[in-house]
């Protein structure tokens, strides 16, 4: 139980949280619930709201979580090499993928961005299909060697070695010429609060030109990406026309 001076009571006796053990259970809140409130907080922990927001401050400085309006969000994950994040939720991304493979029409024209969940996406599809796949994932491209009847064009640009995808003012500028009838955006945060975002800028400005071009936008997002924020916003979530997540039905 907590009272309104900032002490925990417990068996009998007035403990008052330390700053520290103060931010540690912020934190602990966080990984749970995935978003704090600061008015919520100061009242949960005993304390004014002005202090959680200075920790909410500290904490966002120290790379721990993500400061928005109100409160907080958990930030987004790390970012790490496309073969590292390949094992990462491998049963939550097969069945993901499964679900997007329901949108991919024959003899549609589909744009797929890079990632380990698109990668799957590819993977769970349908090898009789005819369509025509836009990518600048080579690891997508190298996949689609074993579909006869899928057309592919292979967005150029600078080779982005982390997630083995190509970047840049080349791949926009190809973008131009095409108008794909739906686009699979790789996901690396996402929030309603702030919408989908991605840590690096040069990967921010790819997905809003892949997004402008597109007829209708599809995202396949993991449980570890929901309610996360990185520092460039690419759009809204309601830009996004298909939103599938595993709790979809």
């Amino acid at each position: 139980m907590v009272d309104q001076e900032g002490k925990l009571e417990k068996a009998g006796e007035a403990v008052k949280l330390l700053k520290s053990e103060r931010q540690d259970k912020i934190l602990d809140i966080l990984l749970v619930e995935k978003k704090i409130i600061a008015s919520e907080m100061s009242v949960r922990l005993g304390v004014s709201e002005d202090t959680i927001r200075r920790d909410i401050k500290e904490l966002d400085q120290k790379g721990l979580l993500k400061k928005v309006h109100s409160g907080a969000v958990r930030n987004g994950p790390a970012k790490t090499g496309f073969c590292q994040r390949m094992g990462i939720d491998m049963d939550e991304k097969i069945r993901i993928a499964k679900k997007g493979t329901a949108l991919i029409e024959p003899d549609s024209v589909v744009m797929i961005d890079d990632g380990t969940t698109n990668y799957q996406l590819v993977k769970q599809l349908d090898k009789r299909i005819a369509c025509t796949i836009i990518t600048n994932s080579i690891p997508i491209v190298s996949l689609l060697e074993d579909y006869p009847n899928v057309k592919v064009i292979t967005l150029g640009g600078n080779l982005f070695k982390p997630s083995m995808s190509n970047l840049g003012y080349e791949t926009i500028k190809q973008l131009d010429s095409l108008h794909p009838d739906l686009y699979f955006m790789g996901i690396y945060s996402i929030s309603n609060e702030v919408g989908i975002t991605h840590s690096a800028i040069d990967e921010c400005q790819l997905k809003q030109k892949m997004l402008s071009v597109s007829f209708q936008t599809a995202a396949l997002v993991t449980k570890e990406k929901m309610g996360s924020v990185s520092n460039y916003v690419v759009c809204k979530t309601s830009d996004i026309t298909y939103l599938i997540t595993d709790a979809d039905e």
